[in-house]
């Protein structure tokens, strides 16, 4: 019962501390020394407190969204542009990685040599060794990784092993992806940061060395942590990438909750549960020269229909009419309505 009342209060005190969020940081900045604000910023990263605030953050959003459908749409819009957008950035890093691949082959068994140097105008921007640069590419697929998961998994791209998900309904599919986001997904991205914080914040400040348990930090200055070898050595960026992961695997986690929700109470709409920022046809992503909330639409899967409607109010009332109609003012199909105009233009010339 301790443990359970427990619980209970500081999923209280979420709400009660995400309402007083901009006193906290404003006691935050009146910390009188940077030593003392670090070693609160190192341990408020891993803290129950943020934790639950959290939780009240997703709570108040799925009730906010369920109140209100369009706040629950441009939530779950603008979440996933977010990631996509992310991700779509860090793909370049793919072409990145094959440039200097083919440099370091080049440079290695072409001109025989074991260092790469780019200095225009004499200027050096580059002057490492192939070993230290070989080592780099880790990097980069790394940062492909980190920001570009979140990204793949909205377009469903990740690989799944289906037993029995394509085999029922379309609501059942549904409540897996709901009660699996719930379960699954939200609890693992949770687990890896609290984690990663530690081992990331380690890797970055000079500090006493801190757990997933420690209830008091020393902060000392910065020292990004590296390898000591003649390989690539930022060990810190690999460390501080993992986090990353981890709270953008945590948006898409709830923005695929939403989506979820929303497809539960609109069952009409069809609205699918993964959505590809490429588009159907050969002009690509068909939100881009659209207004924000057509884009959203399309974006949730609304009904050709409905998006046309919602298109419409950029021709006047007379075309509207006619293109809800079908072709003519009768609503006849096009080829009967123009059958129609003809046999009316012969006879006012007879």
């Amino acid at each position: 019962m301790d443990i359970l009342g427990t619980v209970l209060i500081n999923f209280l005190m979420g709400f009660v501390n995400l309402v007083l969020l901009p006193y906290h940081i404003y006691n935050f900045f009146q910390i009188e020394t940077l030593k003392e604000q670090m070693a609160t910023l190192v341990l408020a990263g891993k803290s129950q407190n943020f934790f639950f605030m959290m939780v009240a953050l997703v709570i108040l959003l799925v009730a906010a969204g369920i109140w209100k459908r369009r706040f629950l749409r441009r939530t779950v819009y603008s979440l996933e542009m977010f990631n996509g957008t992310l991700g779509r950035t860090a793909a370049w890093f793919t072409i990145i990685m094959m440039l200097q691949q083919v440099l370091i082959i080049a440079m290695g068994q072409i001109f025989r040599g074991n260092e790469l140097v780019f200095a225009p105008f004499g200027m050096v921007l580059v002057d490492q060794e192939l070993q230290w640069l070989s080592g780099q590419l880790k990097f980069y697929n790394a940062v492909l990784i980190a920001l570009a998961s979140g990204y793949t998994f909205i377009e469903g791209g990740h690989v799944r092993v289906d037993l029995f998900y394509a085999a029922v309904k379309r609501r059942t599919q549904l409540w897996i992806d709901l009660i699996g986001t719930l379960v699954i997904l939200i609890p693992g991205t949770v687990m890896l940061w609290w984690f990663a914080w530690p081992l990331a914040t380690a890797a970055v400040f000079a500090q006493r060395p801190i757990n997933i348990w420690s209830q008091t930090a020393r902060w000392r200055g910065v020292k990004f942590e590296e390898s000591g070898t003649a390989e690539f050595s930022w060990v810190w960026s690999f460390k501080i990438l993992i986090v990353i992961f981890a709270g953008l695997m945590f948006i898409v986690a709830i923005s695929f909750l939403l989506r979820n929700i929303l497809a539960l109470l609109e069952p009409e709409e069809d609205i699918p549960s993964h959505y590809s920022f490429d588009g159907a046809g050969e002009g690509g992503d068909p939100t881009a020269t659209m207004s924000e909330e057509a884009a959203r639409s399309v974006h949730l899967g609304r009904p050709a229909g409905y998006f046309r409607k919602m298109l419409a109010g950029a021709s006047g009332p007379d075309e509207q009419a006619g293109d809800d109609s079908g072709g003519g003012a009768s609503g006849a199909p096009p080829q009967e309505a123009d059958a129609a105009d003809d046999d009316q233009a012969s006879a006012e010339k007879a």
